[in-house]
């Protein structure tokens, strides 16, 4: 797991035309997510963040049940070097109620995402990997395409 958050810069792009597609991409960045250790997920509701979440756990064998953690505010799953931790930003109104959450102490035990984290971007550590989920229809077809850098 990560063990301190300098990642080199790095940009990508990838689409995904289905949920299989969308687990590969998971199971593709997981060693950029892993070297990272923070991962911001943004994109409108809908858009797929807690899929996303749930195909990366997946990825890491982690068979727990991924929820959304919209109003528990933060998930853990996992055990041991094999943790995964599940935040949500959406209904936050200040940067002081996203601090209030503590989720410093998680960032060197495994892998944290962080659902909405472009709300309050400022206080996101350095080196955390951002991934943005656009979805848009393509004909009759619904299609999601992944950008991501690390900040």
């Amino acid at each position: 797991m990560a063990t301190d958050n300098t990642v080199t810069h790095q940009l990508g792009e990838h689409t995904a035309r289905s949920i299989q597609e969308t687990a590969s991409i998971a199971a593709e960045l997981l060693p950029l997510m892993l070297k990272s250790g923070v991962v911001s997920l943004e994109g409108p509701l809908g858009a797929g963040k807690t899929y996303f979440v749930k195909a990366t756990a997946l990825a890491m064998g982690i068979v727990e049940d991924v929820t959304s953690p919209t109003f528990t505010l933060l998930q853990s799953y996992g055990s041991g070097d094999n943790r995964l931790h599940h935040s949500d930003w959406y209904r936050l109104e200040s940067k002081s109620e996203a601090l209030a959450l503590g989720l410093e102490d998680y960032y060197h035990d495994g892998l944290m995402f962080i659902e909405w984290g472009d709300k309050f971007a400022s206080i996101l550590p350095p080196g955390t990997l951002r991934i943005r989920i656009e979805p848009q229809l393509e004909g009759t077809e619904e299609i999601r395409t992944f950008r991501w850098e690390v900040l």
